[in-house]
């Protein structure tokens, strides 16, 4: 992995630098290899220790602390994945409305049941994001754009589709025959689009 492209931390962002959040225990280098590809560094924080065993709270004040003194204007382009969708929402939620754009993949929106695998996911503060948009109190972004499998047995896209609803510059894509893990192909010519870089995938 290329220290230069990708940054856990750091002080030297540019317009064409990406803050990614991947999902719990991925690597920067998971979907940020294709945003590299078409010419973007990307910065952001991994959900691995040490951050990940910090309190939820404290988490959330890094990743605002990140957001504000470096991605803080309208150019800036947020990506976040699976329980790093989470995260990322949750900090904006505490914050001004977001003046860039923010794309997520198969992201964790509050509690999930699979009844067919009697699986139950849980996150801190649960209802919250869900409790916000509701009373129309999330700081709505310039944009966001959301892709989420329909089959995803993680994160519940019919939450997606709720919360969405009530945000009025979100896009929701609820995508057939797909479950958590996109496939790559889908996730390519979303993230070329939504950099704009005009790069045939």
């Amino acid at each position: 992995m290329s220290s230069e492209k990708y940054k856990v931390y750091g002080f030297k962002i540019m317009n064409n630098t990406v803050y990614l959040v991947p999902g719990r225990g991925n690597k920067l280098n998971d979907i940020g290899e294709i945003i590299t590809s078409l010419g973007f560094d990307v910065y952001g924080r991994e959900i691995l220790p040490p951050f990940s065993t910090l309190h939820f709270s404290k988490q959330l004040e890094i990743i605002q602390k990140d957001l504000t003194s470096l991605f803080w204007h309208i150019d800036a382009k947020l990506v976040g994945h699976s329980y790093g969708g989470y995260l990322l929402l949750h900090a904006l939620s505490e914050l001004k409305a977001f003046p860039g754009k923010i794309l997520l993949f198969s992201p964790v929106l509050g509690a999930a049941i699979d009844k067919q695998r009697l699986y139950m996911s849980r996150p801190p503060r649960a209802n919250r994001l869900l409790e916000l948009a509701k009373t129309y109190k999330f700081p709505i972004p310039q944009s966001l754009e959301i892709h989420t499998g329909k089959d995803d047995d993680g994160c519940d896209p019919n939450l997606a589709k709720k919360i969405g609803s009530l945000i009025s510059s979100a896009n929701i894509n609820i995508l057939k025959n797909q479950r958590h893990k996109l496939s790559t192909e889908h996730l390519k010519r979303v993230i070329c689009k939504f950099l704009e870089t005009g790069v045939s995938t």
